[in-house]
């Protein structure tokens, strides 16, 4: 089980926020977790940095001793960002929280944001939920509506929730499951939208809810920025190969997202070759994820401490 601190007990607060912490945190990190707090909700951070990282937090050591609305959980990068999310979950349902809510550490919502993402459960009892913040990455907006287009009391019907923002009920989370640790980082978001549907779930956008969110780097080369390509590592490169490899063969991924995703990968990964810095590491990269073993459905590992 992963190390787990803690400060004072005092009366709990039922919405819980997860953070996984990987690398530099942003600046303002630590003001943006101390205002979660004082609007009442628990927020745990996962301290996702490997554990030749130092461990370090956004929120002074003082306040965490006195603050019983703050817990830091360290994961050591077990399981990547799903390992991460997974066990901020698992922390957030033992301290008794009844909402969750999922967001990455430069992802940027207000508390007032927050509680709006529990608005769909006010007036739609009788279905199990997930909802999430409409996504603009800069450019354009992120997100897959379904294609009945059905409207929920105004909020939006979608196949596709980022982890960021994702809010849900903690009541649902034996049936909804944790995030696909295998994959670690890559399409995780996509695969556990996917499959809590299959679940009978349905996911919900709220369109007064917006999350400006980047996407890795801007691409230093013209064409592949016009084609809508960020810049990302090798390392990534790897697992974005590997993985939509896996997803490809599971039964809950919507056949057309499947050809869209794989039609893409014929051409990136000549673009990386040709218009990307580390044109050996990525050519590593792509072989090694082309080789790589993929478990069959139910196999893949499940990685715990």
């Amino acid at each position: 089980m992963a190390e787990e601190t803690t400060g004072l007990n005092e009366k709990k607060p039922k919405h819980g926020i997860v953070i996984p912490l990987y690398g530099a945190c942003p600046p303002d990190l630590a003001e943006r977790v101390i205002s979660y707090r004082q609007e009442g909700m628990l927020v745990v951070l996962v301290q996702n940095n490997p554990k030749t990282y130092p461990k370090l937090t956004p929120v002074p050591k003082d306040l965490l001793s006195r603050d019983s609305r703050i817990i830091v959980v360290y994961n050591h990068n077990v399981g990547g960002v799903a390992g991460g999310f997974n066990r901020g979950i698992e922390s957030a349902i033992r301290h008794g929280m009844e909402w969750i809510t999922l967001l990455d550490q430069d992802s940027r919502l207000s508390g007032k944001d927050m509680e709006k993402l529990l608005e769909p459960w006010q007036s739609i009892s009788n279905r199990r939920l997930m909802a999430g913040p409409i996504v603009w990455d800069g450019r354009r907006e992120c997100f897959v509506r379904s294609r009945n287009k059905n409207h929920f009391n105004d909020f939006i019907q979608t196949r596709l929730l980022i982890s960021s923002g994702t809010t849900f009920r903690t009541v649902d989370w034996d049936v909804l499951g944790p995030m696909d640790e295998w994959l670690f980082v890559d399409f995780v978001d996509h695969f556990w939208s996917f499959k809590a549907q299959a679940q009978g779930f349905v996911l919900l956008q709220h369109p007064d809810v917006i999350l400006h969110q980047a996407f890795g780097e801007k691409h230093p080369n013209p064409l592949c920025h016009q084609l809508g390509m960020e810049l990302y590592s090798p390392v990534r490169h790897f697992y974005s190969i590997r993985n939509l490899r896996y997803l490809a063969r599971r039964s809950c991924i919507p056949l057309d997202l499947k050809l869209k995703e794989l039609l893409k990968m014929l051409f990136k990964p000549w673009l990386w070759l040709l218009f990307e810095p580390q044109r050996n590491e990525n050519l590593k990269a792509i072989i090694k994820a082309l080789r790589t073993p993929i478990p069959k459905d139910g196999d893949a590992p499940r990685f715990r401490l």
